[in-house]
């Protein structure tokens, strides 16, 4: 019963929005995309998810919205190389490159709505990135939510996020919800833990990775193929 009544509360919630639902079983079948272990040497973890349901976490029109950037099993490359997990920051190459990219980056347009993937709980939210001075400054932050078998961070979002959903620190929210806005970095930054992790944790160059993160690249892979996308009411477009 908590579970039903949590759904239908964030499905209320997507309609005030002005969004709307459809569902992944509408999708055409295809064959599913794997990801590279990286660093081949000694790869970082898959985060996996046993929900057999869940969100992909981007709410936009855009029609790159579900192109994970990703370096596949078979050679391939999809999206935005520099966006994709494990590359080198800062992505300037004539700039020291000091750490690894722990994280990937989702195609959005400022405004966009971020909603949860699976059920969670919020963990934290703090201060993440600051845009550079010439860009206008403004400050970004990372909703952390604790899922069942893993913590995302959604990050890059706006600093009002939370207090325009009428959330905080601790709440229980459904898969689905609406938790947060993307800023004016025009993207969703996207990165995995272990459970019990509540900041992110950077990993340097030349340091093995920290053992309680993840790498979320099948995880989205995954979840643009089967999961469900909340699109815009006012757009009218096939499921993902």
């Amino acid at each position: 019963m908590a579970r039903t009544k949590t759904l239908t509360l964030a499905l209320i919630g997507l309609s005030a929005l002005g969004l709307t639902q459809i569902a992944s079983a509408n999708a055409p079948t295809r064959e599913r995309t794997v990801a590279a272990p990286v660093p081949m040497a000694s790869p970082v973890p898959m985060a996996k998810s046993t929900v057999a349901h869940r969100y992909w976490p981007v709410v936009t029109s855009l029609a790159q919205a579900t192109v994970a950037p990703a370096h596949l099993f078979d050679g391939k490359v999809q999206g935005a190389p520099l966006r994709s997990f494990d590359t080198r920051r800062p992505a300037d190459p004539a700039k020291p490159q000091t750490r690894r990219h722990v994280g990937v980056d989702l195609t959005a347009a400022e405004g966009d709505t971020v909603v949860a993937m699976e059920d969670g709980r919020i963990v934290n939210f703090y201060p993440f990135l600051t845009r550079a001075a010439s860009l206008g400054g403004e400050k970004t932050y990372a909703i952390l939510v604790q899922h069942k078998d893993y913590v995302a961070l959604y990050g890059e979002v706006r600093a009002n996020s939370l207090t325009a959903r009428d959330l905080k620190v601790g709440d229980h929210i459904a898969a689905g919800q609406p938790i947060g806005v993307v800023s004016g970095t025009a993207q969703l930054h996207t990165e995995t833990y272990v459970s019990g992790v509540t900041r992110n944790i950077k990993w340097p160059v030349g340091s093995p990775p920290p053992r309680e993160m993840r790498n979320p690249t099948q995880l989205l892979l995954d979840t643009a193929m089967t999961g469900e996308r909340v699109y815009p009411k006012t757009i009218k477009l096939a499921a993902s």
